[in-house]
C-alpha cells in the first residue's frame, strides 16, 4: 500500500460525494467533540480515541462548545439559587466610519 492511500482515497470520496476537502486527521476532532457533545466521559473518550494520556485527548481533541458552557453556567447557577441564565443575543453590527 502507499503511503499516502488513505489520505488520498479519503480526499477523492470527498470530491466525489460534494464535500469540501477536509484532513483525514480533522475527523479525530470531529470525533473527540461528538462524544464529549453525547456524555461520553473524558477517559471513555481517551479509549476511543486510543490515546495513553488522558491529557491528550483533554488538551488537544476536546474543545467545549458554547451550548457546553451554558448549560454548565446553569447547572452552578441552579445549585447556588442565582436562576438561569438569558439565552444569548445576537450583538448588532456596528458600522465603522
Amino acid at each position: 500500500m502507499a503511503p499516502d492511500y488513505v489520505t488520498r482515497v479519503f480526499r477523492e470520496m470527498l470530491l466525489k460525494n460534494g464535500f469540501r476537502p477536509i484532513r483525514y486527521h480533522d475527523l479525530r476532532h470531529s470525533c473527540a467533540n461528538l462524544l464529549i457533545k453525547n456524555k461520553v466521559t473524558m477517559k471513555e473518550g481517551q479509549m476511543w480515541l486510543g490515546y495513553s494520556s488522558f491529557s491528550t485527548t483533554a488538551n488537544i481533541y476536546a474543545h467545549i462548545d458554547v451550548d457546553s458552557k451554558m448549560e454548565a453556567a446553569n447547572m452552578i447557577a441552579s445549585e447556588i439559587n442565582l436562576g438561569e441564565f438569558p439565552e444569548k443575543k445576537k450583538s448588532p453590527k456596528r458600522k465603522i466610519a
